[in-house]
């Protein structure tokens, strides 16, 4: 077990530095992974993700008590732990503040897919519509009600959420949501954008991100960001 906590240890970190790289997060923003067979999460600590370290990583159980580590917890500690109560195939979550996809969180504007990679987004990202910081589990499990079975959410004039199946599917999923938004920023500034159909999203979903797709992808940011 020692050996695979070391690993989603290692992988918090590397998608600490793909976050930064990306420019997903600018200082501020958190990570966490669920360990196996536990009502335990690693949780990053309230230190700009460029600079964490495997050392510095918090243990934390579903409540949102610290059990393991010296730092001190995000403020938001509570989003992560109220998410992974309610979801419990969810392994994973990222807390970032990508700059277009706050474009369709501050405006009426629905964030809907017009390319493939964002597919997973079909029918629109939900937006939580509070702009209070997620302190609390109670406001926590309100954004995990608006999330639903969503891979992402934006949090409205604060950021974005997305989760995954894996720590890499999580950081995936931040990865395509900013080119989600881009691209349909982009198709608005010349014209109408032409979200995909359902079976559209459907289809690309199977085809664009079979795990060796992810892992392809994972390997890719990593080695962009200059992670392990």
């Amino acid at each position: 077990m020692s050996d695979v906590i070391e690993r989603i240890k290692t992988d918090i970190v590397a998608a600490c530095r793909i976050l930064s790289q990306q420019g997903l997060v600018q200082g501020f923003g958190h990570v966490s992974a669920r360990m196996p067979d536990s009502d335990r999460f690693i949780l990053t600590p309230r230190v700009s993700l460029e600079l964490v370290t495997e050392e510095l990583l918090l243990v934390l159980d579903l409540n949102g008590k610290v059990i393991d580590g010296a730092g001190k917890p995000p403020f938001e500690a509570p989003l992560h732990a109220a998410i992974l109560r309610a979801r419990p195939e969810v392994q994973a979550v990222a807390r970032i503040h990508a700059r277009k996809a706050n474009y369709f969180g501050a405006t009426e504007r629905k964030l809907e897919p017009v390319h493939n990679h964002g597919s997973f987004f079909f029918g629109g990202v939900p937006v939580f519509p509070k702009t209070d910081l997620i302190s609390t589990l109670e406001l926590g499990y309100e954004v995990a009600a608006a999330l639903g079975q969503k891979p992402a959410i934006l949090l409205r004039a604060n950021g974005q959420v997305t989760v995954g199946k894996s720590l890499p599917e999580a950081i995936v999923m931040a990865v395509y949501l900013e080119e989600t938004a881009d691209i349909c920023y982009g198709a608005l500034q010349i014209g109408t954008p032409i979200p995909l159909s359902s079976r559209e999203a459907r289809l690309r979903e199977d085809e664009v991100l079979p795990q060796v797709d992810l892992t392809r992808a994972w390997e890719f940011f990593k080695a962009k960001a200059g992670a392990n």
